[in-house]
């Protein structure tokens, strides 16, 4: 066997109308869910589709360690830079690959007179912070072994006899997809070649059209109707005439059957054996909705990700409930992760309810608006939701104005007590580097974050990036935005002759920004959040082997009939371990109301047991949720109301 020959068995994908082909660089822990809803809603319809998960096959060659690292570092294109000489015939890893991990290169956020070399290596470890192990000389033995790998893959394709062969491409999986077709297409010049997916939308499928030859078909939207049509476009022998097959928003979506990931699990037992352990810990994809219900009213700035699939559309709770206990019932989790932009509002009333009862131990995920209220929170908790990502991104009010979150700095520190209290996990980032913000926002983060160590902490705070599809990149004028520009590492990894704008989707621009001039600044919040990761990290040893966490606390609780004890071990000057309060107190000091200054408040705020937001005094304190509704009634909805600022100055 040659050097860089590979080294598997592949899988017996058999013969069927179509197959779709999973790309590296898929994740490894959980099926892809989109190949599976094409091939539902094909099965449906009387066509036979089966599901090629080609990025275990590539895990089974590099190892998973190393397939893991590859899928680590967005803005170097790593995943794309690894097939560039086998999809286009570019040089190994690309053009200037020795410069990928150069902030000129991938990081051209400012200035040359704003930054020194020294300051902009810092940002760069802050925007990217997971360490990338892997060194040049090691990242070119593993691609060296990426066309043979695309090679092989492509044989077993061809020997299985589908009509027609596609893969689906999202994040970096484009350069892998053609690398593969254009295998296909070489071996078997009669099999008909598509590709779809998240980098196929809009004007980004006219790009993928222009990177190679051997891609027949582009599909680009939703695309359950459009796909079937054209399996039945192609049992005719009348393939369409356009290149690019547009497809339109499903409107009912209770009419799409449940995903059926058998293929994945007997492609992670047949490649990965010595993981196959890990599948019942592993979460199963499924989506309750499509679209945005907040963004068809307020489209965040920032936020590229609903595309042109904006308009939002729910299944029924009973849809919902009846495809979850099909899919638990067939595969070993009880992990579920919801793939919706946004948990539909309405669902608090008529899915949440049912969950506990009729789909009992089910672990989910979701994503949610951060105005929740602590109802709404305990409701999530009750229902079998183990994890929520709020969009909380700022915790600055006037920050979340620019960003036109509809939410306040109040709502977000609220949510992140609540969920505290309630012991509901969360994941949320800090964004900073917004059109037109100023040093002040950020000082107001800085003040606040400081009393928080007792509050889930986000998980990394990240330089704006410019999203194609969110209003920045759509209506850039209207922002102060000029010179919109994609990412440098696009042009390093396509063939000549294509626009990298075309296939990008993270872009730069130049904008008036107060936060680039303040750098000291933002490195102190920097290190602020890495300390408060540090402390939420904390745990203590009870016996060999045996560790409990121990993350920082600030919580009362009822010690015997009217005695109060405040905990507080954040470690913050002026504030006391352990302190008895009594009713009176306790009531000041968990209550949250429009700010009026007494000596209760003033009490609380010098003992940082509350901060004053948006014109109200919000209470840091946690407890059992049935404290908290003791002393801190449930508030009719918050209107937002500030003072209009500026986009740009």
């Amino acid at each position: 066997m040659g050097e860089h020959m590979v080294d598997f068995k592949p899988f017996p994908v058999g013969r069927g109308d179509a197959l779709i082909i999973v790309p590296p660089f898929a994740r490894l822990n959980a099926p892809t869910l989109g190949p599976h809803l094409l091939q539902a809603y094909a099965r449906e319809a009387g066509f036979e589709v089966r599901v090629l998960y080609a990025n275990l096959m590539l895990a089974t060659v590099i190892g998973v360690d190393n397939y893991m690292t590859l899928c680590s570092s967005t803005l170097a294109l790593i995943g794309e830079r690894f097939f560039a000489a086998s999809a286009y015939d570019l040089p190994p890893l690309g053009c200037e690959a020795e410069k990928m991990f150069t902030p000129e290169t991938f990081f051209s956020l400012f200035s040359p007179e704003t930054l020194t070399p020294e300051r902009l290596r810092s940002f760069t470890q802050m925007h990217a912070p997971t360490p990338f192990s892997l060194d040049m000389p090691a990242l070119k033995r593993l691609e060296a072994q990426a066309a043979p790998w695309a090679d092989a893959v492509a044989a077993a394709v061809v020997a299985s006899g589908s009509r027609v062969v596609g893969c689906t491409t999202m994040y970096e999986q484009t350069a892998a997809s053609i690398a593969l077709l254009r295998r296909v297409k070489r071996l078997s010049p009669q099999t008909i070649t598509i590709i779809g997916g998240a980098n196929c939308e809009g004007e980004m499928a006219e790009g993928i059209a222009s990177l190679s030859p051997a891609l027949d078909y582009i599909f680009s939207g939703e695309s359950e109707d459009t796909f079937v049509a054209f399996l039945r476009q192609m049992q005719l022998g009348q393939l369409p005439i356009q290149r690019i097959i547009y497809g339109q928003p499903c409107q009912h979506l209770d009419d799409l059957p449940p995903p059926d990931f058998s293929e994945f699990y007997e492609q992670y037992e047949q490649y990965l054996p010595a993981e196959a352990a890990k599948l019942p810990q592993m979460s199963l994809l499924y989506e309750s909705s499509r679209g945005c219900w907040w963004g068809q009213k307020h489209h965040c700035t920032f936020c590229g990700l609903n595309g042109q699939g904006m308009a939002f559309r729910a299944k029924s709770p009973q849809k919902v409930i009846d495809d979850l206990n099909y899919l638990l019932a067939r595969f070993p989790t009880r992990w579920i992760y919801m793939t919706d932009n946004i948990m539909p509002h309405t669902y608090f009333k008529t899915l949440l309810p049912r969950l506990a009862a009729e789909v009992p131990g089910v672990q989910l995920f979701f994503e949610e608006k951060a105005n929740l209220s602590l109802e709404q929170v305990l409701a999530l908790k009750q229902a079998g939701v183990a994890e929520i990502q709020p969009g909380i991104e700022a915790l600055s009010s006037s920050l979340l104005k620019r960003m036109d979150k509809g939410v306040s700095a109040r709502q977000n520190v609220t949510l992140l007590r609540y969920a505290r209290s309630a012991g509901l996990p969360l994941v949320w980032n800090l964004l900073w580097a917004f059109p037109g913000d100023r040093p002040e926002e950020y000082e107001e983060t800085l003040a606040l974050i400081r009393l928080l160590r007792h509050l889930q902490p986000p998980t990394g705070m990240y330089h704006l990036s410019i999203h194609r599809f969110s209003p920045y990149f759509d209506r850039p004028a209207d922002y102060g935005i000029e010179h919109v520009r994609p990412y440098g590492s696009y042009a390093q990894i396509v063939p000549a002759g294509v626009d990298p704008a075309k296939v990008a989707y993270h872009f730069t621009a130049s904008y008036p920004c107060g936060s680039h001039h303040c750098l000291d600044l933002i490195e102190e919040i920097w290190r602020e959040v890495e300390a408060w990761q540090a402390a939420w990290q904390s745990s203590i040893s009870l016996a060999p082997g045996i560790r409990i966490h121990t993350p920082p606390m600030l919580t009362v609780s009822r010690e015997a009939g009217e005695r109060w004890l405040l905990r507080d071990t954040r470690g913050l000057p002026g504030t006391t371990d352990n302190l008895q309060l009594t009713r009176s107190q306790v009531a000041a000091v968990m209550t949250a109301r429009p700010f009026s200054p007494s000596a209760e408040i003033t009490w609380a705020l010098e003992r940082k047991l509350g901060v004053i937001l948006d014109g109200w005094y919000v209470p840091l304190v946690t407890a059992e949720p049935t404290l908290l509704r003791e002393f801190e009634p449930q508030p009719k909805p918050i209107t937002l109301q500030l003072a209009p600022i500026e986009l740009y100055s």
